[in-house]
């Protein structure tokens, strides 16, 4: 009698989504994690920097990598700056003038 094999049915990948040049991380991942807190923590508004970089230290994740992420993040949605970062930015670019 031959043996017979049980084949496991290939997993099929999440397809990557793309948005303004950049590609969302894999859930299962540490920068996915990053990106799930940002968006649980968007409601009405998209979320702030501060409160996001607070909850990846409360779990753990290297603030450098969350800043990164965070403002890929931002770019993904095409949100650019924060206010508060925008308004810094032209505040200095008066002052130059």
């Amino acid at each position: 009698m031959p043996e017979t094999t049980e084949t496991t049915p290939a997993v099929e990948k999440a397809p990557k989504i793309t948005q303004n040049g950049i590609t969302r991380p894999s859930a299962e991942t540490k920068t996915g994690r990053i990106w799930e807190i940002a968006d649980n923590l968007s409601t009405d508004v998209p979320a702030k920097r501060a409160p996001v970089l607070a909850q990846c230290k409360e779990e753990g994740i290297n603030n450098a990598t969350a800043a990164t992420q965070y403002g890929r993040w931002r770019k993904f949605y095409g949100l650019g700056k924060e206010e508060k970062e925008a308004a810094a930015a032209a505040a200095v670019e008066g002052d130059e003038a």
